[in-house]
């Protein structure tokens, strides 16, 4: 009798513990999911390129920051347009009013010479007969000489854009002069003139960079946005839609989608009745002398 209930106590324990390894087993339900809050990190991708990230092309994107930083003799002052009014509908140069016909304007191209894009270019304004300015760059301009040669005898005006792209604001006056005087000699060198106009990298100018450049300071008032989009289409919109007499437009001849866009922008600035010419030509037009220590951003 006590061996039968001995024998039943062991299979309820047994069977006991056989119900309770089953449930240990068994996934919990109860497992919160953690919470995401919208920010992309590398972790969230597989592969080797961060989002967002693209292939090094060998070109410096120029996105300037917000504020650089001042210096102790003066306030750096980053290139930005004017807010439009509340009544105008916001566009590239910021001034308000649609696009107007006839008058006198030019283009500029910043951080070239490049073999491709800036030879396309002067095959535009060699075919139409018109001018343009170029803001070069001197360790673009030294790898290409004959570039320089030919836009001087098209008629265009060569600029100072710096040796290497720096922020003047942020260098001693010994490497700013550098910088600067490096470019302006080597132009000279190849072509027989010397550049009369600087514009700084990035627009960033204050002060300190009025009273060491010694030159006038040329700026823009139309931005494409070239260099960020890459879109010719959007180029052609920023210049076509919003260009007026006196403007000074600014782009890039680094780009085939910026070489691209001016097959049709230099055309229909002439089917309007514009007529291109460089920026000193535009200046001196409108009788507005430049002097060195002073910026301008067109000519009104």
């Amino acid at each position: 009798m006590m061996k039968n209930i001995f024998t039943r106590v062991i299979c309820i324990l047994l069977l006991l513990s056989f119900i309770l390894a089953a449930q240990s087993c068994t996934p919990s339900s109860s497992v919160p999911t953690p919470p995401h809050d919208g920010t992309l990190k590398p972790s969230d991708f597989s592969g080797t390129s961060t989002p967002g990230e693209t292939p090094d092309d060998g070109v410096v994107e120029l996105t300037p920051p917000i504020t650089p930083a001042p210096l102790p003799n003066g306030t750096d002052e980053p290139t930005k347009a004017p807010a439009p009014t509340a009544a105008v509908t916001p566009q590239p140069n910021g001034t308000g009013g649609p696009a107007t016909t006839g008058g006198k304007v030019a283009l500029t191209f910043d951080d070239g010479p490049s073999a491709a894009a800036t030879a396309k270019i002067l095959d535009l304004l060699e075919r139409y007969q018109v001018k343009a300015t170029f803001f070069v760059l001197g360790n673009m301009a030294e790898a290409l000489p004959e570039l320089l040669k030919r836009q001087v005898a098209l008629g265009c005006e060569i600029g100072n854009h710096t040796q290497g792209h720096k922020y003047l604001t942020k260098l001693s006056v010994t490497d700013m002069r550098y910088q600067i005087d490096t470019v302006n000699n080597h132009v000279e060198a190849v072509t027989g003139v010397r550049p009369r106009l600087l514009r700084p990298p990035y627009g960033a100018k204050n002060d300190y960079v009025r009273a060491e450049a010694g030159m006038p300071l040329m700026l823009w008032n139309i931005d494409t946005e070239d260099w960020k989009h890459r879109n010719a289409q959007k180029t052609i919109d920023a210049v076509l839609n919003f260009v007026k007499d006196g403007d000074v437009i600014l782009m890039h001849d680094l780009y085939a989608t910026t070489a691209e866009a001016c097959e049709t922008i230099i055309p229909e600035l002439i089917n309007r009745g514009f007529e291109l010419v460089t920026v000193s030509e535009l200046f001196e037009a409108k009788g507005i002398a430049l002097s060195a220590g002073k910026d301008y951003r067109m000519a009104k």
